[in-house]
C-alpha cells in the first residue's frame, strides 16, 4: 500500500506528509527528503507521471531466494479506481521514476516500513543499518582489490558508511597480479587478514574447491543482517551475477564490477575531413568506425606514423594476464573459444587450437607492426597511458579504465573519444564476461560487519555514485539513470555486456591462464608459429584437466 505516494499530488502535500514521517526518520533522511521535496515542486511532469500509479497497491510474498524451495509471486490488487499494476510495470516504474521525488518517496517509504516497487514487507520498518551494525561498532574491516577507478570510487564513498555505523573500512589497493597473489597467500595460510576480498571471478572455482569462502546465503538468511529492501534477484543483471559471483549453483558474493572490453578510438580523427579524404583515396571506401577486423587493420595502418610518435594501435603484449584477456576478444570474434562449454564452471573439450583460434592469433600478431616499438612490454596500464597522451588511434580496452581516458584531469583526449563493440568476425557480435566480485573468506574474523558494508555498497545510491566515478555496476537501474545515459561509454558497455561470452571459473582456471599467457607471449615474440603455440597450449591444458577435457583437435 503506497499511502504516502498516494497522498503526494503536489509539493505542499508532500511537505505535510513528510512532517508526519519525520517522527520515524533519521536526521539524515529528513534533510535529504526535505531537499528532494523542494525539487519535486518544480517537476510537474514527474508529478503527473507518478500520479498515475497512486491508486495501485502491489503486494509481494517475500521469501529469501536462498531458502530451499523458495518461490515468489507478485500481483496487483485493485483499489477504488480499479487500476491494476503487474510485475513488469512495477519494475519499469521503479527504474524510470528515479526523480527527486522518487528518492524522497523511497526515504519516507523505508522509514515507514515500506519498500517502493515491492510494497509492504512486514519486517522492513524494523530493520536499519545503524541497528544492524550496532554490535560491530568500533570494528575495523579490511579489504583488498585492484587499484583502478572502481576501487578508488569506493574508497571515497566509505566514509558515509563509517559515519553511520562506527565501523572503519580499510582498503588496500594494488596492481592486478599483486592483489591476486596477496589474497592467495593469505587464504592458503588461513591468516584472516582480510574481512572481505575483491577478486577476479576466474579465481572463484579454486577458492571454493579449497574451502576458502563463506557462501553469501549465511548472511542473506539472517534477518538481523539482511536489508529486506535489497533484492539481488530483482535488481542485478542475473546472467552477470551468476557468472561472476556464483559457482556450481551457489552464490558466494555480489559483483564488485561487471567488466568487459570494447573498442576505444579517436572520434576527432575519424571525423577529420583531411584524414577522411586521404583514407578513401588509399583504401577505396569511407573511413568509419571499424565494424570488421579488416577495417580495423586498415585504420591501424593508416594512422601509424612513427615519425610523429603516433601509432594506429597498441597491443598488450607483455607476458601478463593482460595479454590473455586482450587476445580473448580476437578469439571469440573469430569464432573460437578455449573450451566447448556453456558456462564458466563446466569442464569440456579443448578447442583452443581450432582453425578459428589459430586465425585469430595470426591476426593479433599482425597488429604488432602498427603498435609502438615496445608494445611487447605493454600491459593495460601502458596502453591506457598511450591513449591518454594521444599517441595511438584505436585499441581494445576495459570499461573500468574508460573513466580515466575521459577524465580531463588525466587525459589529453577527453571529449575526443568514441567507444563501440569490438569489430566482428565469424563469431559475430561478442564480448567477454569478466568481473571482480565481493567475497568473504572463511577465515575472516569480522564477517558480519563485512557483509553489512558489501550490502550497503550494492544499494542503488552507492552503485550510482561509484559508477559515475569510474565503476562498472551490475545493476540495470543504474544504467537506466539519465545521468549515466549521458556518459559517453555507457552504450558500449551495455551493448558488450549483452553479447558477453563466459570464461572458465573451474579450479584450474588460473593455471589455464598461465599456460595461455606463456604460449601467446612465445608466439608474439616469433619463437613459435600460432599453430605451434596453440597446439602446445592445448596439450598442456589437456594434461592439467584430464579426462573431462579431451582435445577436439588432436596434436600430432
Amino acid at each position: 500500500m503506497w499511502y504516502w505516494l498516494a497522498s503526494v499530488e503536489n509539493g505542499r502535500t508532500a511537505s505535510k506528509e513528510l512532517e508526519k514521517l519525520s517522527k520515524i526518520m533519521t536526521p539524515d533522511q529528513i534533510a535529504e527528503a526535505e531537499h528532494l521535496v523542494t525539487e519535486w515542486e518544480t517537476a510537474p511532469v514527474a508529478q503527473t507521471q507518478l500520479a498515475t500509479y497512486t491508486s495501485c497497491e502491489p503486494s509481494v510474498a517475500s521469501v529469501s531466494p536462498f531458502s530451499e524451495g523458495a518461490e515468489r509471486d507478485m500481483s496487483g490488487t485493485r483499489s477504488s479506481t480499479k487500476k491494476k499494476i503487474g510485475k513488469q510495470e512495477a519494475l519499469e516504474m521503479t527504474q524510470q521514476a528515479r526523480t527527486p521525488l522518487h528518492k524522497a518517496l523511497r526515504l519516507g517509504a523505508l522509514a515507514a516500513g515500506l519498500v517502493l516497487g515491492s510494497a509492504l514487507v512486514s519486517q522492513a520498518g524494523a530493520w536499519s543499518l545503524e541497528e544492524a551494525a550496532a554490535p560491530y561498532k568500533g570494528t575495523t574491516i579490511r579489504t583488498i582489490g585492484e587499484s583502478l577507478p572502481p576501487l578508488e570510487a569506493m574508497d571515497k564513498l566509505k566514509h558515509k558508511f563509517e559515519e553511520r555505523t562506527g565501523i572503519t573500512v580499510v582498503i588496500e589497493q594494488y596492481e592486478h597480479s599483486e592483489a591476486v597473489n596477496k589474497v592467495m597467500l593469505d587464504l592458503n595460510s588461513r591468516g584472516g587478514r582480510y574481512d572481505f576480498i575483491l577478486q577476479p571471478h576466474r579465481e572463484l572455482g579454486r577458492f571454493v574447491a579449497n574451502g576458502h569462502l563463506t557462501a553469501i546465503e549465511k548472511f542473506m538468511n539472517d534477518p538481523k543482517l539482511r536489508d529486506p529492501g535489497f533484492k539481488p534477484e530483482e535488481v542485478l543483471y542475473q546472467s552477470l551475477w551468476k557468472e561472476i559471483s556464483w559457482y556450481e549453483g551457489k552464490a558466494y558474493g555480489f559483483p564488485f564490477t561487471a567488466l568487459t572490453m570494447y573498442l576505444w578510438y579517436r572520434q576527432d580523427l575519424l571525423s577529420d575531413p583531411k584524414e577522411q579524404a586521404g583514407f578513401k583515396a588509399k583504401y577505396g571506401y569511407d573511413m568509419q568506425v571499424p565494424a570488421t577486423w579488416d577495417q580495423y587493420r586498415d585504420l591501424a595502418e593508416w594512422f601509424t606514423r612513427p615519425e610523429e610518435g603516433f601509432y594506429g594501435t597498441a597491443i598488450q603484449g607483455k607476458r601478463h594476464e593482460a595479454l590473455w584477456y586482450e587476445w580473448l576478444n580476437f578469439l571469440y570474434s573469430f569464432g573460437g573459444d578455449m573450451m566447448e562449454v556453456k558456462s564458466g564452471s563446466e569442464c569440456g573439450p579443448i578447442i583452443v587450437n581450432s582453425p578459428e583460434a589459430v586465425e585469430s592469433l595470426d591476426y593479433y600478431k599482425s597488429l604488432v607492426q602498427y603498435s609502438p616499438s615496445d608494445t611487447l612490454n605493454y600491459f593495460w596500464d601502458d596502453v591506457m597511458v598511450a591513449m591518454q597522451q594521444a599517441k595511438t588511434f584505436e585499441m581494445i580496452m576495459w570499461n573500468d579504465a574508460t573513466y580515466a581516458v575521459e577524465d580531463p584531469s588525466q587525459s589529453t583526449v577527453s571529449g575526443k573519444m568514441g567507444f563501440d563493440l569490438v569489430p566482428q568476425g565469424k563469431g559475430g557480435k561478442v564480448g567477454q564476461v569478466e568481473g571482480w566480485t565481493y567475497l568473504i573468506p572463511a577465515y575472516a574474523t569480522n564477517q558480519e560487519a563485512a557483509y553489512l558494508f558489501i550490502q550497503w555498497m550494492m544499494a542503488f545510491d552507492q552503485q550510482l555514485e561509484q559508477h559515475q566515478n569510474g565503476g562498472a555496476s551490475s545493476r540495470p537501474d543504474v544504467y537506466a539513470h539519465p545521468d549515466v545515459q549521458k556518459i559517453t561509454y555507457s552504450k558500449a558497455s551495455m551493448d558488450t555486456n549483452a553479447v558477453a561470452i563466459p570464461k572458465p571459473t573451474i579450479p584450474e582456471s588460473p593455471e589455464i591462464t598461465e599456460i595461455l599467457v606463456l604460449e601467446l607471449s612465445t608466439a608474439l615474440a616469433g619463437k613459435k608459429t600460432s599453430q605451434q603455440a596453440l597446439d602446445d597450449a592445448a596439450v598442456a591444458m589437456g594434461k592439467l584437466l584430464g579426462d573431462c577435457a579431451p582435445l577436439k583437435y588432436p596434436v600430432n
